[in-house]
């Protein structure tokens, strides 16, 4: 990673009924939230039909968030987990991020990988 500086990018899988998302670097709580504003947009078409979805976190280039920034993290997956979220893949080989992770997504159902190949085939596999 070259930079800490926040960066996110954010993509819809209709066909498979997926998120897709990648975050790197340092959060705020701030800048959090408004990546989960932009996250709850793309997520709409599944909220609004009550369809069930899943979510594939890249997470390679995040780094442990302090304990603030990771409760928005959990509100926000607890919301998402009784609004349809099914499944979690997190791709992320990081111990720290993996721990983070474990913690923070209780009640979610999750699994972590080191490539998205194989977060997508454990996705679909339900």
């Amino acid at each position: 990673m070259a930079s800490l500086a926040p960066s996110h990018s954010i993509s819809v899988d209709r066909h498979h009924a997926e998120l897709h998302f990648a975050i790197s670097g340092l959060w705020t709580v701030a800048s959090m939230q408004d990546f989960l504003v932009e996250l709850r947009e793309k997520v709409k078409p599944f909220l609004r039909d009550r369809a069930p979805f899943s979510a594939l976190g890249d997470l390679r280039d995040f780094v442990p968030q302090d304990r603030q920034t990771a409760q928005v993290i959990r509100d926000s997956l607890l919301v998402a987990r009784d609004n349809g979220l099914t499944r979690f893949a997190v791709v992320s080989s990081a111990p720290l991020v993996r721990m983070q992770y474990r913690r923070i997504t209780d009640g979610v159902e999750v699994e972590f990988f080191d490539a998205p190949d194989e977060a997508r085939r454990w996705l679909r596999s339900a």
